[in-house]
């Protein structure tokens, strides 16, 4: 690797405080988040991963009145914490009818490790559990290098796919929408 992408690489694994203690990492790793405001939905094993799954909350803002939702996945290997940690962002509308998906983000390395699905299935989750009637979101020109990935994925949830046809200067090429049935 030569250093321009050393330097500007997101790509980082954290070696473990304990060589493969992963009880204490797990431990050492959820204190961490609930220290830093978030909330720790799960802890499980996947493969040779353990993971954390979390949502963050401001604590000045009543839970059922945040309007953004947060949820990453911490994911700790023998090799080490994997950095940065997949992460959705969401929001809730006005009138917490709805929800606006912005983004799912997942480092390359990560993919293909199912972290997209156990993010957005946490966020119907949420939705249903809220009563909310429907999740929109949009794909973007820069997802455009794996559409037929990004579809099968949102199908793959019950999400009503619509491509743009005629969307070669536009930043937004299609349309995601589930509905809470």
């Amino acid at each position: 690797m030569n250093i321009f992408d050393e330097m500007f690489s997101r790509t980082k694994i954290s070696p473990l405080k304990r060589k493969n203690d992963f009880e204490y990492e797990m431990k050492t790793q959820s204190e961490n988040l609930i220290n830093k405001g978030f909330e720790i939905i799960s802890k499980f094993q996947k493969e040779e991963h353990n993971l954390i799954l979390y949502r963050h909350f401001y604590d000045e803002t009543p839970k059922e009145e945040e309007s953004i939702i947060f949820l990453g996945i911490r994911v700790i290997t023998k090799e080490g914490i994997l950095y940065p940690d997949p992460v959705l962002k969401a929001f809730f509308s006005d009138n917490f009818t709805d929800i606006s998906l912005a983004d799912i983000e997942i480092e390359e390395y990560l993919s293909s490790n199912g972290y997209g699905s156990l993010l957005l299935s946490t966020l119907i989750k949420i939705a249903k559990q809220r009563n909310i009637n429907s999740i929109n979101g949009w794909i973007s020109s820069v997802d455009s290098n794996h559409l037929e990935r990004i579809v099968h994925f949102y199908k793959k949830h019950n999400f009503e796919v619509y491509l743009n046809k005629n969307s070669s200067n536009s930043l937004k090429i299609g349309d995601l929408v589930w509905k809470n049935t």
